[in-house]
């Protein structure tokens, strides 16, 4: 696959004043993960090869780094047994379908797989985020216009009736 060399420079020059840790552009099957700060030894997994199609300069940008293994959620973020809905992407956290109207959801909501638990906004695109799983909502673990990181835990969902 080409990597779109006007799309990845686009998405460089948006991160630079963006705060984040790492961002990760997956893309058929190329996959870019662009991190500030380094990687330690534990966190870093094999880099991704990506064939070679064409060759260009790019602008300056952070360093690239190899894809970087998913942390797990700490223990104390997340009641035993539930389940965990993380981010699907780097972006800003809206527990809100428009400003002013209730949240999607709240602690102690029951939830089924598709019911919609948030937004995500990236680059102007708003990404529904599901629940993938049937049960009641015991933590929020982001604040409504937060900036998240993929693989950010957002909520956690204990199975049943709890």
């Amino acid at each position: 696959m080409d990597i779109d060399l006007e799309e990845l420079a686009a998405m460089v020059e948006l991160l630079k004043g963006a705060e984040f840790s790492e961002f990760r552009y997956e893309k058929g099957d190329m996959r870019v993960t662009i991190s500030r700060g380094g990687v330690s030894a534990g966190d870093a997994a094999a880099p991704v090869s990506v064939p070679a199609t064409r060759s260009a300069a790019l602008p300056a940008a952070p360093s690239v780094q190899p894809a970087v293994v998913s942390r797990p959620v700490s223990a104390m973020a997340t009641p035993e047994g539930a389940e965990v809905v993380t981010a699907p992407l780097l972006g800003s956290f809206y527990a809100r379908p428009k400003p002013g109207e209730a949240p999607f959801v709240k602690v102690g909501d029951r939830v089924e797989a598709k019911t919609i638990l948030c937004i995500v906004e990236v680059m102007k695109l708003m990404n529904s985020v599901e629940a993938g799983v049937c049960g009641v909502i015991v933590a929020i673990h982001a604040d409504d216009g937060q900036l998240v990181e993929f693989g950010q835990p957002l909520f956690s969902i204990a199975p049943g009736d709890a």
